[in-house]
């Protein structure tokens, strides 16, 4: 068996051109992420995926998308259920906390059930982050909440939803991007809250991890655990994520052509490896920069790779009604008809 390179790339538009098919078609990628940028309607989109899926040396490429549900949603025409902000479940927790889980999974659920449908195998959700007043509107609504035992008890209902749905949920940003006051896309961002109180706090939401196949890591710094930031660091890694969390799957990096490290691709790519990141993500979908930085690609490690594998064949797609999620969620003004 030939393991994947650790890599998710991304391509321009709504379909290949002919510089990306003969390029994709030399490299075996982990798999590829789609965006708006990427989407008209069901049809193009399932067509495009096919291409995707048909066009690498790996013959089973992972499709992957960000479909949150709030603002982060990539798949937003009428042919998609618009689903709602992750807070709006932590604000039914609080007066329900039975219904808040029950309404979290059935909404997840849909999502994983329209995305599995269409091909996608693999969403970056959902986001563990907590909700800080004081940090930067990045995080916002996208949160289930500022308590860090109802963020892990909906974000748990999600992870569910998602994967009886047949699709894989990466939860993020580890070790937590709640209490950031940039916005990473854009900026450097260091948290200096000690780790003692991470403990206690931001990091509760992530014992999702001990059965998670996937993970995504934060642009962040945080001085009291590393001087790295934690893409780069070694000790968030190792003895944060692999040890204390027994974390067996696949650590991802988040977007590096985000301005949050000043650094070249390239040193992105081989410092994010060298913390023992397993795959590092690259989204702008500009081939000129894929060409340049796949020379530095490392393959996914054989045991990290063997158990994401072995996990993902105990995945079950689960038979649901779904008039009956839709029209529960319909009934709490979570989705619109």
């Amino acid at each position: 068996m030939e393991y994947p390179d650790g890599i998710v790339l991304s391509c321009s538009s709504y379909s290949l051109n002919l510089n990306e098919i003969n390029f994709f078609g030399s490299i075996n990628p982990l798999g590829f992420v789609l965006f708006k940028r990427n989407f008209i309607n069901k049809n193009q989109i399932k067509k495009l995926i096919i291409e995707l899926k048909t066009n690498s040396l790996n013959p089973k490429p992972l499709i992957f998308i960000d479909q949150e549900g709030g603002k982060v949603q990539r798949l937003d025409n009428e042919e998609f259920l618009k689903f709602p902000e992750q807070k709006k479940f932590g604000d039914v927790f609080v007066k329900d906390k039975k219904r808040a889980l029950d309404l979290a999974y059935k909404s997840s659920f849909l999502m994983g059930f329209q995305l599995h449908e269409i091909g996608i195998d693999v969403n970056f959700s959902p986001v563990c982050d907590l909700f800080f007043k004081t940090a930067h509107k990045i995080i916002g609504s996208r949160s289930f909440g500022s308590d860090p035992n109802l963020v892990y008890e909906l974000s748990r209902a999600f992870c569910l939803g998602l994967l009886d749905a047949g699709v894989i949920p990466v939860p993020k940003h580890f070790p937590g991007h709640g209490r950031s006051k940039f916005d990473t896309h854009l900026n450097k961002s260091i948290i200096n809250t000690s780790y003692d109180e991470l403990c206690k706090t931001d990091l509760v939401p992530f014992d999702i991890l001990k059965n998670s196949l996937m993970v995504m890591l934060a642009h962040i710094v945080y001085p009291n655990i590393d001087k790295e930031v934690a893409t780069y660091s070694k000790k968030i890694n190792n003895e944060i994520l692999r040890k204390k969390f027994k974390f067996k799957g696949l650590i991802l990096s988040d977007d590096i052509s985000m301005k949050a490290i000043n650094d070249s691709l390239v040193n992105k790519v081989k410092n994010s490896y060298n913390a023992n990141c397993d795959v590092v993500l690259y989204c702008k979908g500009i081939l000129e920069d894929i060409k340049e930085i796949y020379p530095y690609v490392k393959k996914i490690g054989k045991k990290e790779f063997d158990y994401f594998i072995n996990q993902t064949k105990t995945i079950k797609v689960k038979k649901r009604n779904f008039n009956k999620f839709k029209a529960d969620l319909l009934e709490y003004n979570l989705i619109k008809s």
